[in-house]
């Protein structure tokens, strides 16, 4: 049975990567995971899935965003995100994407916490 994830869970994953066949590649043949692109706004976005269940997504990394390492993202979900904002940041976080949104899927935030990790923050617009 699928478990909805709860305020506070851990609800998304995300790739980061400048060669997206490669990733696809190497992730389908390791875990056996499928792959279907999905156009969001004006870019492709692929989802992730493993057996019946979409669990993550991967982007591409352009060429002008060469700062950008290849790095995995998990989320966390959020109730309300900028009240979450505001909290984190008096907790010492520092914001390293501001609030986007995502379409009418949601929007998110990246943040740095007092330890230096990142994590992004995620509030669904849409019930589950």
């Amino acid at each position: 049975m699928e478990k909805t994830p709860a305020t506070g869970d851990f609800c998304w994953t995300e790739l980061a990567t400048p060669n997206l066949k490669a990733a696809k590649q190497f992730y389908g043949d390791a875990f056996g995971w499928k792959f279907t692109e999905h156009k969001i706004d004006d870019k492709t976005y692929t989802m992730i899935k493993n057996g019946d269940q979409e669990f993550g997504g991967i982007w591409e990394i352009t060429k002008d965003q060469s700062d950008v390492p290849p790095h995995w993202m998990s989320y966390i979900l959020v109730a309300d995100l900028k009240q979450s904002i505001e909290k984190v940041k008096k907790l010492g976080a520092s914001i390293k994407v501001p609030l986007t949104k995502v379409s009418d899927m949601g929007q998110f935030a990246v943040i740095s916490d007092p330890t230096g990790a990142h994590i992004a923050l995620w509030e669904s617009l849409q019930s589950c």
